[in-house]
């Protein structure tokens, strides 16, 4: 497991340890819960604000509400389906769209009633987990549905379908593991390993300049990494074509981020070079 492996690299003359998952995981946590603000603005609403940040430079909020029977509801007061149509792009009026959207919902176990993302009945014991789970929703869902407006066919997901598809790759999709914290982490597609041949996780990058998403794919990995067979490959596909369907330029930081890692950047333009490893 890379947790308990050190890689060397050298700088500057030296030779020096690499990254540690568990400290980064660590100080990742420590980060995210030193940064996430909870107010009361009524005696029944709480607001967290969390230190992610919409395609606006916005900090993202969402809402714990208490309910009557003493449960609690975690929304997003109806952000994430705002933010899109601030940004041209209808759910409602694309059933195509509309399909996908709550389809990739409920594999977070998350909720919408055409307004607000939400998850409902929740006792206290499963108010942590579940605010995740609604994060979660709402990072994937805007990194899902950013470039839609300029690639109004098709969406990268539905891409990356055929792409599989077409060369006999034969992949689970939307499989969730529980972390080494407790938390569940989804990853788009899985591909079964057998004897040396090791289970590939795939996560995917929609708009694949958002360094914010980068981050929170890298949590899901280091997260999974430790519970999983240590030979476990992980991949992300980034969607690097302009919607003239020429390749652009990726942000290395974002690049060397998963490399150092050891998860593996796939760019879209790029994609029939893995064919062969994937199909293993």
């Amino acid at each position: 497991m890379l947790i308990l492996r050190k890689i060397q690299f050298k700088k500057g003359g030296r030779t020096m340890a690499s990254l540690d998952a568990k400290k980064l995981s660590d100080d990742y946590f420590k980060w995210y819960k030193n940064n996430s603000k909870f107010y009361n603005i009524k005696s029944d609403v709480v607001r967290i604000d969390l230190p992610f940040y919409d395609n606006f430079s916005d900090e993202i909020s969402i809402y714990a509400v208490k309910n009557r029977d003493n449960t609690i509801k975690i929304s997003d007061d109806g952000w994430t389906i705002n933010n899109l149509e601030d940004m041209g792009v209808s759910i409602s009026r694309s059933p195509k769209r509309k399909e996908i959207f709550i389809k990739q919902l409920k594999t977070y176990g998350v909720q919408t009633d055409g307004t607000e993302l939400f998850i409902d009945k929740l006792s206290y014991e499963k108010f942590p987990e579940a605010k995740h789970r609604v994060l979660q929703a709402i990072l994937f869902v805007n990194d899902m549905f950013m470039t839609a407006k300029s690639n109004t066919s098709t969406l990268f997901l539905e891409d990356l379908n055929t792409f599989f598809e077409n060369n006999g790759i034969r992949t689970t999709k939307n499989a969730n593991f529980i972390g080494q914290s407790g938390l569940t982490h989804k990853f788009e597609y899985t591909i079964a390993g057998f004897k040396d041949i090791p289970t590939k996780l795939i996560k995917t990058m929609s708009y694949a300049n958002n360094p914010m998403f980068a981050k929170s794919i890298l949590t899901d990995v280091e997260q999974t990494r430790p519970i999983l067979d240590d030979r476990s490959a992980f991949y992300v596909f980034l969607n690097d074509l302009d919607k003239e369907n020429k390749p652009k330029a990726i942000n290395e930081d974002i690049l060397n981020l998963f490399t150092q890692n050891e998860i593996k950047p796939v760019l879209y333009s790029k994609r029939n070079e893995v064919v062969k490893e994937l199909s293993e």
